[in-house]
């Protein structure tokens, strides 16, 4: 059994906070070139640009990428061969949202949450949102994504026919897509669930965004590009000024589900697609 120590997750979430504030991963940064080459509107080509030195100067002077710096999500994987040696701290949540507290504080990070009715500021960006899942081993894999809300408000979910065809599926998304428009601040980076309940299908959506950026050749590969082309046909553009890159990459997880269902969800994040991964 392989004991890990409360201080020793404070540091790991910190150091996750600092980097998503600060950096982008760099296969996110690859879609962001490869987009600006792509793009032929000169007003988007501009802005595509500007968006790539904003990321130079952010991680230069450790400053935040964007000024929503967004609700944390950390989604962990533990093994089921680790022990987390809680003493100071009397839940996991809690122990989390410490060192979110922290980070914050320390980074000189905007503070955003608040509660649901009275719009009370917590003064810390936290609680964060929590999910684990137990694996085997004796490892502890952390990935954790900011999320801003320009992008988590167009957030959908729609209860399917369980008869319906893919190209219902898909306008559904590009709908969600338009919905958005510009106020998402696109390029975006699209995750798609499919199957299980209404909860677990958005679950999935988060997910999905999880593996933006990179080229997974699953079963839905195929599809998935042709989600994207269909999305890049609508001409929004990178701030919503027009072009041939609306959307930077779609990512979809499925699950199975009810013989008398078919939940689809889409939840989208801006370019400023904000993500973090260790193992500890």
């Amino acid at each position: 059994m392989r004991k890990v120590s409360e201080d020793e997750i404070i540091k790991t979430i910190k150091l996750l906070v600092k980097q998503a504030n600060f950096t982008l991963k760099k296969e996110i940064k690859k879609k962001i070139i490869s987009a600006e080459k792509q793009e032929i509107n000169s007003d988007s080509k501009k802005i595509l640009k500007i968006i790539f030195k904003n990321l130079e100067i952010a991680q230069k002077e450790k400053i935040p990428i964007c000024q929503d710096t967004g609700m944390v999500e950390v989604f962990l994987k533990i093994g089921n061969n680790v022990h987390i040696n809680l003493k100071k701290y009397s839940s996991f949540q809690e122990l989390i949202d410490e060192a979110i507290t922290q980070a914050y504080t320390e980074f000189f990070l905007r503070k955003s949450i608040v509660s649901p009715i009275e719009r009370k500021n917590t003064g810390t960006n936290t609680p964060s949102i929590l999910w684990t899942e137990i694996v085997k081993g004796e490892k502890i894999n952390i990935f954790l994504i900011l999320k801003g809300f320009g992008s988590e408000n167009v957030t959908r979910l729609k209860m399917f026919n369980p008869f319906s065809r893919t190209e219902e599926i898909d306008n559904f998304i590009i709908e969600c897509v338009k919905k958005a428009g510009p106020n998402a601040c696109p390029p975006f980076f699209i995750g798609i669930g499919i199957g299980g309940t209404s909860d677990k299908t958005v679950f999935l959506s988060k997910q999905a965004l999880l593996n933006s950026g990179k080229t997974l050749k699953t079963e839905y590969f195929n599809w998935e590009e042709e989600i994207k082309r269909k999305v890049n046909k609508l001409n929004i553009g990178v701030c919503g000024l027009g072009g041939a890159i609306t959307c930077f990459d779609v990512k979809i997880k499925s699950f199975p589900t009810h013989i008398a269902g078919l939940p689809v969800s889409v939840s989208i994040s801006c370019w400023a697609h904000r993500m973090a991964e260790i193992t500890i």
